[in-house]
């Protein structure tokens, strides 16, 4: 079955396993030998509540590997969404903003939330006294190369021009990190292994 990145990235294996309650999050240490204890966050802006569940799911997964702290770029979104979850969990998180001002074109109720979730960050990390151009690219890097695995929702393609989500996952594919990916578009579940396998869940 092709590659829905294309033959470009090798991956040399799709397989497709029911999600289930007993399954979804039990892979049977398909990941041996290495440990994941920082998982990064990235996903698309126009994602809603209604994927609260789904993202969740990303989330509990990476824990059922190990994973203890999470890098969360706080963009509107996906972001945003992770981190309240992150919270209501109680679990450890670092705010990873890409600039002091990043707020500063949003509306009131939006900046409001913000920093109410900052608040509750276990850490921040902030990059850049104020906005450039590329300070949200920098913000990716920075977590890219912390982490040990990359939590995405991206529906599309990371070869693609543009997006920042697109920019991240191709980040993270080149610098080999596990991927654990949700596809809106498909409502499903993708996970792409270091050594460029996949395993397509549905």
């Amino acid at each position: 079955m092709p590659s829905p990145y294309g033959s470009g990235y090798g991956l040399i294996q799709h397989v497709d396993r029911t999600l289930n309650r007993n399954t979804q999050y039990d892979f049977d240490e398909p990941f041996e030998g290495k440990e994941y204890r920082t998982a990064m966050i990235t996903g698309h802006r126009w994602c809603g509540d209604c994927y609260s569940q789904n993202i969740e799911k990303l989330i509990e997964m990476a824990l059922n590997l190990g994973v203890n702290h999470f890098l969360c770029g706080m963009a509107l979104g996906t972001d945003q969404i992770a981190a309240k979850i992150l919270i209501r969990r109680h679990l450890k998180w670092t705010a990873v903003i890409p600039c002091a001002d990043q707020d500063k074109l949003w509306e009131p109720r939006q900046r409001s939330h913000y920093k109410k979730l900052l608040e509750q960050a276990t850490k921040q990390v902030t990059l850049y006294s104020e906005y450039r151009s590329g300070v949200m690219q920098a913000r990716n890097l920075w977590m890219v190369k912390r982490a040990d695995i990359c939590l995405a929702v991206f529906s599309g393609d990371p070869h693609s021009v543009g997006g920042g989500t697109a920019t991240t996952v191709k980040m993270a594919l080149d610098r080999n990190l596990l991927i654990y990916q949700y596809i809106p578009a498909e409502s499903r579940f993708v996970i792409i292994e270091p050594a460029c396998q996949q395993l397509s869940l549905f």
